[in-house]
């Protein structure tokens, strides 16, 4: 029996995009199907578009190739990539982005390194020519925080979600004990032989980007952390408020008369002085979550229907 290779890729309102990624996927699968069977495990993560749809169109249309997931609800990239590998039946799996920005004809590639010996095959980013002065500032940002609280785990720069794992490596991700998990941390808490392979990022296909800053800056949050609870994290609303303290006293001690320079310099010291204590406070805050939220112990993410392919039936049957 062949290898089977899995192929997770998650989609949020990606109607525009989902017919080409299944088209340029299932191309480089067919280029490999002599030596590999492919399972491309498409998941809706509660879609308001037609994303659904042409899944499932994608699906009637390439029974042995593709598989569908469609979650309960909207549960973000790290609920949709959880369902994926809980339901992934591969000797290997991949996780990319449906984008086409992760080209899905590295994969080959990916399986050779795979063959040769490595456990997690990193797909890394040589550079973010596509990416504009403020994501790119973000993301470098990200990742010098990231490593510097790594301590001795080892972070790739410039790589997310985008690599392949061995069953061996993706069963010790699945023992896990943590309720809600980063792909891009855990991978490399688990260690296991390694490689890497660089490429040019693309252009997103089509649609936009669901990466603004309102869903960045809680992501890596939960990377530092492990999770987010967002009314904890209203905390730190109160340290923006200090700031705006802090620069209104100053421009009182620059732009006052003499006589309220005093209090001014005095609003300027406590500013700064509840600054530090709420980011203390908001530090606090985040562990405070993370801790909550494994107590509570609900799931990442809810399966409502899985669909499994051919080359996965089979498997199961024999």
């Amino acid at each position: 029996m062949k290898k089977l290779i899995s192929i997770i890729a998650p989609m949020y309102n990606e109607e525009t995009l989902a017919h080409e990624y299944c088209r340029e996927t299932l191309a480089m699968a067919d280029s490999l199907k002599d030596n590999y069977d492919f399972e491309i495990l498409l998941i809706n993560d509660g879609s308001k578009d037609n994303t659904y749809a042409v899944m499932m169109e994608e699906q009637k249309a390439h029974p042995k190739e593709i598989s569908t997931i469609c979650l309960s609800r909207n549960f973000g990239l790290e609920g949709a990539v959880n369902a994926g590998i809980r339901k992934a039946a591969g000797d290997a799996v991949v996780v990319m982005d449906a984008d086409l920005q992760d080209p899905p004809a590295l994969i080959p590639e990916m399986i050779k390194k795979w063959e040769a010996g490595a456990d997690v095959v990193i797909g890394s980013r040589v550079k973010r020519s596509n990416d504009n002065f403020f994501k790119k500032f973000g993301a470098n940002c990200y990742y010098k925080v990231l490593d510097g609280l790594s301590g001795r785990l080892k972070l790739e720069k410039n790589a997310a979600n985008f690599r392949l794992l061995s069953r061996k490596a993706l069963d010790q991700v699945l023992e896990l004990p943590e309720v809600n998990s980063v792909f891009r941390v855990v991978v490399p808490f688990v260690g296991m032989r390694t490689d890497l392979i660089e490429y040019d990022r693309d252009k997103r296909f089509a649609g936009k980007t669901k990466y603004n800053l309102k869903s960045m800056i809680p992501y890596a949050l939960d990377s530092i952390t492990g999770i987010s609870v967002e009314p904890l994290r209203k905390i730190a609303y109160f340290l923006l408020v200090a700031v705006i303290s802090f620069f209104a006293s100053l421009a009182g001690v620059i732009f006052a008369s003499n006589a309220w320079k005093p209090a001014c310099l005095v609003l300027m010291a406590v500013s700064v002085l509840f600054g530090f204590v709420f980011i203390g406070m908001s530090v606090i805050a985040e562990y405070v979550a993370q801790i909550m939220t494994e107590v509570k112990g609900r799931p990442i993410s809810i399966i409502y229907d899985y669909t499994p392919c051919e080359n996965v039936k089979g498997r199961q049957e024999a």
